[in-house]
């Protein structure tokens, strides 16, 4: 079975992803996959060049990602046409490799999972979600950034209650590390019989 893991910035899904990675799911990292279709050489990369120009691709012919980036999030239609690009080589990318591995289950890890569409290949979706103020404060902490640059990160995402209402399995992470471990530990230990065929939410 397939399932998604996904939420918001700052929420926690990266421990949630190693208890995942922990008992024994396959974890296919999305962000990695999303570096790779656009490497040198990639189609990808060569569709990017021709919709954007040569100022999004550096000297040595890789992704200039920071001008992509100054191009795209200033831009709702260019961020729009760069998203409509490279998420069906992403999706592509993920279902060749959900193929080549065993019958064990596998967990997309996608911060943008509902956005890309390829939450339609998932049994099930697992958020992680925390208030704003707390995300806020653990992205600034986490990055070294400014309260300014984390509100402006945060601003061009969704907020708690989209994640919750498209997920069955939404995990509020506003205390500390070992709460958070102990909400996991029960969803892995449900998604793990859904994969076995016995399941019902608790």
């Amino acid at each position: 079975m397939i399932f998604g893991l996904t939420g918001m910035s700052g929420a926690g899904k990266s421990t949630v992803c190693r208890q995942f990675q922990d008992a024994g799911f396959h974890i296919i990292d999305c962000d990695k996959v999303a570096r790779q279709v656009v490497g040198r050489g990639e189609p990808c990369l060569d569709e990017l060049h021709r919709l954007f120009g040569d100022g999004v691709i550096t000297k040595d012919g890789e992704l200039d990602r920071k001008a992509m980036g100054n191009i795209a999030f200033n831009d709702r239609d260019k961020l729009r046409m760069l998203n409509d690009t490279i998420y069906p080589y992403i999706t592509y990318k993920v279902i060749s490799q959900l193929q080549e591995i065993d019958d064990k289950p596998s967990v997309l890890d996608a911060p943008t999972l509902f956005e890309s569409g390829i939450d339609y290949i998932c049994d099930a979706v697992v958020s992680v979600v925390c208030d704003t103020e707390i995300s806020l404060k653990r992205i600034m902490a986490r990055d070294g950034i400014s309260r300014e640059a984390a509100e402006s990160r945060l601003s061009s995402q969704h907020d708690a209650e989209f994640y919750a209402s498209r997920s069955l399995f939404c995990i509020e992470n506003n205390g500390e590390v070992a709460e958070l471990e102990q909400k996991t530990d029960g969803i892995v230990a449900q998604l793990l019989e859904m994969s076995k065929g016995n399941y019902e939410k608790k």
